[in-house]
């Protein structure tokens, strides 16, 4: 168990929160070019119409 006020527990948070903090800043990035990808094969819309065209 790490101690959190231990300075070695510091540590290991520390290096726990960055590596949280680098997978959470790599979600965009994959989104991004997922919807890229979908997007030059056609397959991203958007959001449908709710009335038809002639309403």
């Amino acid at each position: 168990m790490y101690d959190p006020v231990d300075p070695m527990g510091k540590m290991f948070f520390n290096i726990l929160a960055t590596f949280a903090k680098f997978e959470a800043d790599l979600i965009p990035l994959g989104t991004g070019e997922g919807m890229a990808i979908a997007r030059a094969k056609g397959k991203l819309r958007g959001k449908q119409p709710k009335l038809p065209i002639r309403q």
